[in-house]
């Protein structure tokens, strides 16, 4: 290196000395001795010259042979130099290089590791900091402003789109600059669960789930892990006692779903529909009583035979080898049942064995004169319960035993189905009686002594059945028959629905015992209601006697008919004098009947994602009440795919006979609630059109009011609406919160609200009142399993009463009578009977979970799900009714429908684009 050269690197290195950076110093250190080598060097080579100059002579090139060794001074003089140059090459290199990482500017940062998947949650919780305030940002290849405090710079997405994204944090120094890369992924999709199959299964057995979730994903139910192989496919045995399941789905970014998964019992049921009739132990064993149900058999007219095992004075009227029965001598050899089960399995006729379970006057006498008092129901003076001429006692384990040991007995002799009769406390106030050893509620008692009998006869595999009072389904305290839980023990219900024993007034019914068809019609739809996905089938009692009036042929078979439009095809005729009107059966009772089958229901429920459990997120400090608004808002940002409400609605009565009826102060409740959270009601019509022209910041709620009753809207001599009735609930409401406006779709089938005339009139105040009408079918049957013909017809019948009175109106939607679909679904949207079309109609299913935004995807107009009340202080979680819906919208805003205030845009989330449906898609505006 020339001398002037390293001058100048030894001026620099002196600068770099002086630095106050220490690498700096370091460098100029470095620099110094260096060059004092390059110097010393040099000399070295300047020395060699002048040596191998003066020796060049004297050495013989036979001195050097191919192999000898060359020493330094061997190597000529060009060779020298460039190795000196190479030398210092080096130098200036290494120099240049700790020069560079010396002068390179700090840039210090916290963000994801390398390569990361960012999900949902832990997106919301991001941020990138440079500990430096003069730093680039590039985001995707495009500039990005990232916020500054102090002497550092940050940034946190919160609306990043899904998918590979590189941000690069640039800081450029005098010679070189520093930079840091991030490459990460984002995934905001929760997984989806996929099920093969409907959760559903028998009784008692079993129950595998199998299905899917995306691949590397997690699945748990509760803390117990779901093993999945490598494409997410699962199968996973859940207890068959289960009612439904939560399960919860994790992707590998962390994002989670949640999944309520209906189970659905699988009734078992008699292969052939069931016509039966009640036989005494003492008629069976008469020879002419039991030759008139024999013949009734060979007519085709029954094909079921009950018997009484236990009748209502404690006998036993067969030799059932039951110790107690024996020694109370409560058991007669009045007949054969061996005998009677072969003969009748011969001629393929089911054996019903009825046994009376607590009446029982011989066990209560037998155990009281024992000194077993605490078998035998007693008075509040600690006397027996004298009604019935005793009554045992239903808690104690030992009279459950007594009853469950008989029914065993006669399932060992062939009998193919038990059924229960008098499983319950005694009629009359429960302050007249006491149960010694009670623990709980009467109710949870007679539930108790079934689950035991279940367990005692799942060996021999006959179907149990339970005898219960009409008023049970709406009123279960009354006898401590709670038809629900009763029904997840048994395999079928039998309600006794004789007309001749409601009193008037029952279901609206002004005289039952003189209209058996309406009287059993209305009252079997609760039971059928009441026992749905419970695995249990409803089989009706029916009166085939005189009491009050004389019955003939048409009003047994009025009875028949209205338990079959109600969906129930069994039933079994009582007649304590076994002597049956046979004219009053058709010859369509098939043979055999002895075989049981179960079939999966239709339309069996899936899994339904469940709103995810997060706090309700803090309104935007820049989202600010819409101005002017009078009413309360949500204080949510608009999130117009978010989810809606639709609320089941019955009668509003004081009352509250049904499951789905409300009192009036509920009702109230549920207004208040509504209006306090932001909540606006609107019409079927509206969801389905995608009008939903709501003050910004409010949420759609649909109201819906199946049955058309004078509950729901009835009106005073003068014309005006009674306040007591669920529509003068709503414009009183109005008139005291301001913003509210009182909208609803009325289902309503032939001669609505109680009277030709208040059908006139109130179709016409609704819908001049902005109220919407809804097609109910005309005369409220379940359509599954009827003909297609007769489908259409109840369609367009349903159509025509509304048309008589509004002739021009358009129906939009109809509701499904109990939910029911008949087989071919396309028929419940569009048809035509007799010429006379109706539809499209939007379709209303019944009670389940929140309806998808109509600019979703999601949305399906042909079948919309729909939220049932909720009572007052009802606990909401146990069967997803509007309190459970209503806490989950609370916790979960995020899926909530919140309106923009424009009803000519659609604001959506951004990334959600995707989502819309494609005749929405042009009027979608993403949320700033």
């Amino acid at each position: 290196m020339e001398a002037d050269r390293r001058q100048e690197l030894e001026r620099w290195a002196d600068s770099l000395v002086r630095s106050e950076v220490a690498e700096l110093r370091a460098a100029g250190r470095a620099i110094h001795a260096l060059s004092g080598e390059n110097e010393e060097l040099e000399g070295r080579l300047a020395r060699l010259e002048r040596h191998d100059g003066g020796n060049r002579g004297a050495q013989s090139s036979l001195d050097r042979g191919p192999t000898a060794m060359r020493r330094p001074s061997d190597i000529s003089l060009p060779w020298r130099r460039v190795l000196a140059a190479v030398g210092v090459i080096a130098i200036l290199a290494a120099v240049v290089t700790i020069a560079a990482r010396a002068a390179r500017p700090e840039l210090a940062m916290a963000g994801p590791r390398h390569h990361a998947v960012i999900g949902a949650r832990a997106l919301d919780g991001l941020e990138i900091t440079a500990f430096t305030a003069d730093a680039e940002w590039l985001l995707d290849g495009k500039p990005l402003t990232p916020r500054r405090e102090g002497g550092r710079t940050f940034w946190r997405p919160r609306s990043l789109s899904d998918g590979d994204h590189v941000l690069v944090v640039r800081r450029r120094g005098r010679l070189v600059s520093s930079t840091r890369t991030f490459r990460f992924s984002v995934d905001t999709d929760a997984p989806l669960l996929k099920l093969a199959r409907p959760a559903a299964g028998l009784r008692g057995k079993p129950l595998e789930l199998s299905g899917t979730v995306e691949p590397g994903a997690h699945l748990r139910h509760g803390r117990r892990v779901v093993q999945l192989d490598q494409k997410g496919a699962f199968r996973y045995a859940v207890a068959p006692s289960l009612r439904r399941l939560v399960l919860t789905a994790t992707d590998a970014a962390g994002n989670s779903s949640r999944w309520r998964v209906p189970v659905t019992v699988v009734p078992r049921r008699p292969n052939r529909p069931i016509r039966a009739v009640h036989v005494t132990a003492y008629a069976w064993a008469d020879n002419d009583l039991r030759d008139g149900v024999l013949e009734l058999v060979r007519a085709k007219k029954i094909n079921a035979v009950e018997l009484d095992l236990k009748d209502e004075s404690g006998e036993v009227g067969w030799e059932s080898g039951v110790p107690l029965a024996k020694s109370m001598r409560a058991q007669l050899r009045i007949y054969d049942l061996s005998q009677a089960v072969e003969r009748l399995h011969g001629m393929g006729v089911r054996v019903i064995g009825r046994l009376v379970c607590f009446r029982d006057p011989i066990h209560a006498q037998a155990a009281w004169r024992a000194g077993l008092r605490d078998e035998v129901i007693q008075a509040p003076d600690g006397t027996p319960y004298a009604k019935y001429g005793g009554f045992t006692n239903f808690a104690n384990p030992k009279v459950q035993k007594y009853n469950i040991d008989l029914a065993v007995a006669a399932a060992k002799l062939g009998v193919d189905e038990i059924l229960y009769d008098y499983v319950r406390r005694p009629d009359g106030p429960p302050e007249s009686m006491a149960f010694p050893g009670l623990k709980g509620k009467p109710e949870s008692a007679i539930v108790s002594f079934l689950a035991a009998s279940r367990v005692a006869l799942a060996a021999s595999e006959v179907l149990v059945g339970a005898s219960v009072f009409g008023v049970a389904a709406t009123r279960p305290n009354e006898v401590a028959q709670d038809i629900p839980r009763m029904a997840r023990q048994v395999d079928y219900i039998a309600p006794m629905l004789y007309p001749s024993h409601w009193g008037p007034g029952e279901y609206d019914v002004l005289d039952p015992n003189a209209q058996p068809y309406e009287i059993v019609r209305r009252s079997t739809t609760d039971f059928v209601e009441q026992v749905r996905g419970t695995g249990a089938r409803v089989v009706n009692w029916l009166q085939d006697f005189s009491y009050g009036r004389s019955y003939g042929p048409a009003d047994v078979r009025a009875q028949i008919r209205a338990s079959r439009d109600a969906g129930v095809e069994d039933f079994i005729l009582w007649d304590a004098a076994v002597s049956y009107t046979g004219d009053a059966l058709e010859a369509t009772a098939a043979v055999p009947a002895l075989d049981e089958h179960a079939e999966l229901p239709p339309r069996a429920p899936m899994p339904v994602r469940l709103p995810d459990l997060k706090p309700a997120a803090a309104p935007p400090k820049n989202i600010a009440p819409t101005i002017g608004a009078k009413r309360p808002l949500s204080g949510l940002p608009p999130n117009e795919l978010g989810q809606i409400p639709v609320v089941m609605h019955h009668m509003i009565r004081s009352d509250r006979v049904g499951e789905y009826d409300q009192t009036p102060a509920e009702f109230r409740a549920e207004l208040e609630y509504l209006w306090r959270n932001g909540y606006a009601p609107v019409n079927v019509g509206d969801l389905v059109t995608g009008r939903l022209d709501v003050p910004a910041g409010t949420t759609p709620v649909v109201f819906t009011f199946d049955d058309a009753t004078t509950y729901q809207i009835d009106f005073t001599p003068s014309g005006q609406v009674k306040p007591g009735t669920a529509v003068g609930i709503m414009l009183d409401f109005a008139r005291t919160h301001p913003g509210f406006v009182p909208r609803g779709t009325f289902y309503v089938n032939r001669t609505p609200f109680g009277s030709e005339r208040n059908a006139k009139i109130a179709l016409m105040w609704l819908t001049r009142n902005g109220f919407e009408i809804g097609n109910h079918t005309h005369d409220h049957i379940p359509l599954r399993g009827l003909p297609e013909e007769e489908v259409r017809k109840q369609l367009a019948r349903g159509a025509g009463a509304i048309h008589e009175i509004l002739p021009n109106y358009r129906i939009r939607s109809m509701s499904l009578p109990l939910g029911s679909l008949p087989k071919n679904d396309d028929l419940v949207v569009q048809g035509s009977w007799r010429g006379k079309p109706y539809g499209p109609y939007a379709v209303l299913l019944v009670g389940a979970n929140p309806a998808p935004s109509p600019f979703s995807k999601a949305f399906d107009a042909a079948a919309i799900p729909r939220i049932r009340t909720s009572h007052a202080g009802w606990k909401g979680e146990a069967d997803f009714a509007f309190a459970y819906w209503m806490k989950e919208f609370e916790q979960n805003a995020r899926s909530r429908y919140v309106s923009d205030g424009d009803p000519a845009a659609i604001t959506i989330r951004k990334g959600a684009q995707a989502d819309v449906r494609r005749r929405f898609a042009a009027r979608v505006r993403p949320a700033s």
